[in-house]
């Protein structure tokens, strides 16, 4: 058997960077087909196990300089050239605030470890952000360049200790790969955006390529011997046709695998999908000569195949790009963004990747190859990415109004005032304290004030976090005692959980607050302060105690109620806090407010009009306040939005949302009194 160049592999790249495209632009029926990024992987373990086991076997060691220097050699120039350029893009079509958390983004991607700031960053906003940056895309060849780090090393400390026994390879290789499906089913249970980018829960398919390639390896010095001793035919055309309908089978159940037939969670199909992947790897390289391997090594294909790279590479900015500039079709976003990124593939491929590849000067220059190389990375990282990406030009895209209001003079007046000039960074930054998790044997990991007057809990999610500055504030000025349960994205509710965040981690965060934790903290008050989570798009995602998620109406109210009366069993008055105004209504998904601010020339570009319409659970808790002598309902957004029905987007010279869903703490602090005026009215806090 050959070990050597086969272009059927090619071809399987250009299959699988032509879904990712179709897949990225958001093309119908492509929802799942990240599953092509699982083949990538499996490709990837495969190939540099071959790589280096092949020089093992012609020379008994391996070069460790040597393949470090042709790996950076073959992907740091292209990278580099790639991301500074995508933050030149940036620049023309995204505004100063967006771009601010590009900075550590583009950084991390020249530095590698893209999909640890991924998961570090979804930690404070689960992931909704993501897809939002160009950078997105090379958390995938983070993973992959960290494999090509530490794999070699792997491979020569067990070729040391067990010289020329591909078993003892087989075992180790098989033996990580079961540590990492474990963590990837582990974390796809508590923390699924950790699953997806974590390289611990995304090793297993990197290393089913390795034990592929090994396994192969056995097989064929079994064959050998077996040839040898005359007691095996050599393959038949027979067998060459079964492993071709093999193979077009196993391809066609990875492409079913790619579309909605089979409902899965993510963790689940990326593990079918590298146990897939892997059978196909194998096929292909078995049936050498049969009609798919001549239909994947066509030309077209193979070359494809060999761009797939930079392809990867550039695809993700030009869609990034021309769904900023273009109102147009998934499916037109996608053969467009194809189109050009394999243009710039080609460019860079002929003119960059491939001339120092294979410039033989170089070849002398190994670790002093891979020290200038990862020295440019970093040096790009430091001193370039975040001048450009933090520039304060105006995006070429310039702003649209978002309304034209006819308000009172003295409003217009206000409005009419051009935009000051805003530390965006710092403004986008700001999302207030983030809330204890206290047990009843730890209450003081919640308290916040300790005053002579009511006990005041604060409970709710990330719109409770922005009105925490704000309470502590008022606690201090009203002598109260001020006690606060904050989880980022789960609802104040008992028994009702958003999956979004993690299956398990709204139910760990409230685990026994209601029953115990509460009632030990001995309040007076309640105050829950939540997202609406009233609109369709919630239908699945909320679920009760027993995972059940039909009609989210009942579930809500349902949990509102025994959440009152739990809070009555210990003691205190619920005060529920009507849903906070985004820039675009009640619950979420409202237009970017800074990025609005950075391209408007005055603050009437900027203006919010609330809807008329209230979300419905808005009123469950006007009707709880009927039915109950406990329960209080506040609205705090006349503090807010005094000039209703036109909200300016500065009131007291502070930003009044850092997004579409969320107010600042600042301004929330500075109307402080308004809204402490707004809770005495409810008559809440008489004793």
């Amino acid at each position: 058997m050959s070990w050597g160049y086969r272009p059927e592999l090619d071809g399987l790249r250009a299959l699988a960077v032509i879904t990712i495209v179709f897949f990225h632009a958001g093309v119908a029926g492509w929802a799942n087909s990240f599953v092509a990024l699982d083949l990538f992987f499996v490709l990837s373990g495969f190939l540099v196990s071959n790589v280096v086991l092949a020089e093992i076997d012609a020379s008994g060691r391996f070069r460790l300089g040597r393949f470090y220097a042709r790996r950076v050699r073959r992907l740091l120039p292209a990278a580099v050239v790639a991301i500074i350029a995508t933050s030149v893009m940036a620049v023309l079509v995204v505004s100063e605030p967006e771009r601010i958390a590009f900075v550590r983004q583009a950084q991390a991607a020249l530095l590698y470890v893209a999909n640890w700031e991924f998961i570090a960053e979804q930690g404070d906003y689960f992931a909704g952000a993501m897809r939002e940056s160009p950078f997105m895309h090379y958390w995938s060849l983070s993973i992959e360049e960290q494999f090509y780090i530490l794999f070699p090393l792997l491979v020569l400390g067990i070729h040391r200790l067990f010289p020329g026994r591909l078993r003892a390879l087989l075992i180790a290789f098989s033996a990580i790969a079961a540590l990492s499906v474990v963590s990837q089913l582990y974390w796809g249970q508590v923390d699924p955006g950790r699953a997806y980018y974590a390289t611990d829960a995304r090793a297993f398919e990197l290393m089913a390529g390795a034990i592929a390639a090994v396994a192969l390896r056995q097989v064929a010095a079994r064959r050998a011997a077996a040839r040898q001793a005359d007691e095996i035919d050599a393959p038949t055309s027979t067998r060459l046709g079964g492993l071709s309908l093999a193979a077009v089978a196993t391809l066609g159940c990875y492409v079913v695998l790619g579309t909605s037939a089979f409902s899965m969670t993510a963790s689940h199909r990326n593990l079918v999908a590298a146990v897939i992947g892997t059978a196909l790897v194998l096929l292909v390289y078995l049936a050498q000569g049969s009609l798919v391997s001549r239909a994947l090594s066509v030309r077209p294909m193979v070359y494809l195949g060999k761009i797939s790279y930079g392809t990867y590479l550039w695809h993700w900015p030009v869609i990034f790009a021309l769904q900023h500039v273009l109102t147009a079709r998934p499916l037109v976003i996608a053969v467009l963004a194809g189109t050009l990124a394999t243009a710039m593939a080609s460019l860079s491929y002929e003119l960059l990747e491939t001339p120092i590849r294979r410039n033989k000067l170089l070849d002398g220059f190994e670790w002093r190859a891979v020290g200038a190389g990862v020295s440019v990375s970093a040096l790009v990282a430091v001193f370039a990415i975040a001048p450009v990406l933090t520039s304060p030009r105006t995006p070429v895209v310039a702003a649209a109004g978002q309304v034209d209001i006819g308000a009172p003079t003295e409003v217009t007046e206000e409005l009419d005032r051009p935009v000051p000039d805003i530390d965006f960074e710092a403004v986008s930054k700001d999302r207030g304290a983030a809330g204890g998790r206290c047990t009843p044997e730890d209450l003081e990991s919640c308290r916040r004030v300790e005053g002579s007057g009511p006990h005041v809990v604060l409970v709710g999610d990330s719109q409770a976090r922005a009105m925490v500055p704000a309470f502590t504030k008022l606690a201090e000025e009203r002598d109260w005692t001020l006690s606060t349960s904050v989880v980022m994205a789960c609802p104040w509710q008992q028994g009702l959980y958003s999956t979004e965040p993690g299956e398990n981690v709204c139910r760990d965060a409230r685990k026994d607050f209601y029953d115990k934790t509460l009632p030990a903290m001995e309040p007076d008050v309640v105050v829950f302060v939540n997202l609406a989570r009233s609109a369709e798009a919630w239908e699945g995602v909320l679920v009760d105690e027993r995972g059940r998620s039909k009609n989210r109406h009942k579930l809500q109210l349902d949990a509102t109620k025994r959440t009152v009366d739990l809070v009555e069993k210990a003691g205190a008055r619920s005060l529920i806090v009507h849903s906070m105004l985004g820039t675009n209504g009640w619950d979420r998904d409202g237009w970017d407010p800074l990025d609005c601010l950075a391209r408007a020339k005055t603050q009437r570009d900027c203006v919010v009009n609330p809807p008329l319409d209230r979300p419905e659970v808005d009123g469950y808790y006007d009707t709880l306040e009927t039915e109950r002598d406990s329960v209080a309902t506040v609205d705090v957004n006349p503090a807010i939005c005094p000039d209703a029905p036109y909200c300016r987007p500065i009131l007291r010279d502070a930003v009044v949302w850092r997004d579409g869903n969320h107010v600042t703490p600042t301004v929330v602090k500075r109307v402080r009194k308004q809204i402490g005026g707004l809770i005495d009215e409810t008559g809440v806090l008489r004793k």
